[in-house]
This record gives C-alpha cells, structure tokens and sequence, in this order.
C-alpha cells in the first residue's frame, strides 16, 4: 500500500465488512459440523487481513483519524472474540461457540466493528 486513497480506502472498508461477516459464518459452520481442527491462534491476528494492513498504513504514515483509532480498537475486539469461539469450537463447546455468535461478545463485536466501518465509509465519501 504505497498510496491511500478514498476510493481504495472505501473498497477496504466495503471488502472488510464482507470478510468479518463472512468470518462469522465460517466459525458458526465449523461448529455446527463438529470441527475442531481449526488454527485458533490464527483468528487472534488482526493485522493479516486487509483492514488490519490499511490500519498499519495509516499508523506507519500518521494518519490515524479518530475513527480509524476506533476501528482499530473494535477490530482488535473482533479478532479477539473470534479466537475465543474458535477455542470452544477446538475444545468441543459446540453450543457454546453458536451461543457466542448468536448473542455473545462476538456478536456485539461484530455489530461494533460493522457500524463504525460503515460511519467511516460514509465520512470519507
């Protein structure tokens, strides 16, 4: 990413909301079909997807506007609680890890993470 732009920015944010709630799925199938094989650690990383590497770009060219901060800090959040469903789905809590999507911490990150990435998109249009 050697230059940012609001159109590129956008589409990061547009494909990052995506990604997230594509995330979600992935973990709540992976529960439902018993699969415990799944890289738990891997989910902790925030900074591998796309909007975690836009989010090291604005820290690495000090760019970080409050709502990027904010961002920042959710998806930290979601990745977090992604990690902690994927360690029940690795260790057999089934239940539990459908629980945490439905209504638990992963789904009020993901709510967080969804609305603040929308308020960004629309304040950088």
């Amino acid at each position: 990413m050697t230059q940012m732009t609001v159109l590129n920015t956008a589409e990061i944010i547009n494909n990052s909301i995506v990604a997230h709630y594509v995330l979600g799925h992935q973990l709540r199938a992976a529960a439902i079909d018993g699969n415990r094989s799944l890289p738990v650690r891997a989910y902790k990383n925030a900074e591998k997807c796309g909007l975690g590497k836009l989010i090291s770009f604005l820290k690495d060219n000090a760019q970080m506007i409050t709502r990027a901060k904010e961002v920042d800090a959710l998806h930290i959040d979601l990745h977090d609680a992604a990690c902690g469903v994927a360690a029940l789905i690795a260790t057999g809590n089934f239940d539990a890890a459908i629980d945490e999507l439905a209504t638990g911490y992963y789904a009020d990150a993901a709510a967080a993470l969804t609305k603040a990435l929308s308020h960004w998109k629309v304040e950088i249009s």
